[in-house]
């Protein structure tokens, strides 16, 4: 049935794999659905259900995120939210810097045009 192939998580895998969510995911540090969810999990439930389901929840939630957005900004003026504020942050206190913004391979730099002695 088409419907229950639309489902099945080798269907999911296969297109994160092939779009590359898996990459992405790593990225933000997502991990991947657990064994026991793509087996499904020994209740009772066929892969279809089971394994496609928490495939495509990965898909949706991966393709779902954005990185923080980093704004261009002076050097000698640095200020929260941009993109010398947070690579100083995460030198000090990665922790706290991921916190803050997110893994440091997801910040969205696309709109930063200098990073001139950013680290």
């Amino acid at each position: 049935d088409l419907r229950e192939l639309a489902c099945a998580g080798s269907v999911w895998q296969a297109k994160a794999e092939r779009e590359g969510i898996l990459d992405k995911a790593a990225a933000f540090e997502v991990e991947l659905p657990a064994a026991s969810e793509v087996d499904g999990g020994g209740g009772g439930a066929s892969e279809h259900e089971e394994g496609g389901g928490a495939w495509l929840a990965f898909y949706a939630r991966v393709f779902a995120l954005e990185g923080y957005k980093m704004r261009d900004e002076d050097p000698n003026e640095v200020l929260d939210g941009e993109i010398y504020a947070a690579a100083h942050a995460w030198c000090r206190d990665p922790a706290a810097a991921k916190a803050r913004y997110g893994p440091i391979a997801s910040w969205d730099t696309s709109g930063v045009t200098d990073m001139y002695m950013l680290f």
